[in-house]
């Protein structure tokens, strides 16, 4: 018999892991004026969204970096959240290194749960949740703000954007490769 917790916590690492590369793919086609750009007066560029999942990730998760502990609080004391939608002047490469940083404090914690944690609990403003539930909140979270990175460079880049998929037009030839390597 399969242990869902398990199946769910190694499905979980791939499919961010997936979600991470997903987002490395759009921010690897921005040209260095393009990092700090945003496409309404009111909308986030690229730095601001990685601001804030860096943000998000280390107040989170920082708790759980080395594994499950009772009392743990997802929201860190010392964050600023507001501060984190403030367009600054950070560099591509301080910017790649919030994203890095911000994506090993995630996974980290997610390589240290057991399954026995995911039914545990963990507190996110005071609000209790099971792990499994904050889990699942941030994949959501995570990966909307990753696709908004990917409309947005997408957006930007126009012509020269690269896809990250299958192409138009290229299902049927993607679908024969597939059957072929089974």
């Amino acid at each position: 018999m399969t242990d869902l917790g398990a199946l769910y916590l190694a499905d979980l690492r791939e499919r961010m892991r997936g979600v991470k590369g997903l987002g490395e793919g759009a921010l690897g086609q921005l040209d260095e004026g393009q990092w700090h750009a945003a496409l309404t007066p009111e909308g986030n560029s690229a730095a601001v969204l990685i601001q804030h999942l860096s943000g998000n990730m280390h107040s989170r998760w920082g708790a759980l970096r080395h594994g499950y502990t009772p009392g743990a609080e997802g929201e860190a004391p010392g964050r600023h959240r507001d501060a984190e939608f403030e367009e600054g002047e950070a560099t591509p490469a301080e910017l790649w290194a919030l994203w890095e940083a911000g994506w090993a404090v995630f996974l980290e914690a997610a390589e240290q749960l057991k399954p026995e944690d995911l039914t545990r609990e963990l507190t996110i403003r005071g609000e209790p949740h099971s792990v499994l539930a904050a889990l699942q909140r941030q994949v959501a979270h995570y990966s909307g703000h990753v696709y908004q990175l990917v409309f947005l460079v997408r957006t930007l880049r126009g012509a020269q954007w690269q896809t990250l998929s299958i192409a138009r037009g290229g299902s049927a030839s993607f679908n024969a490769q597939m059957a072929a390597r089974r």
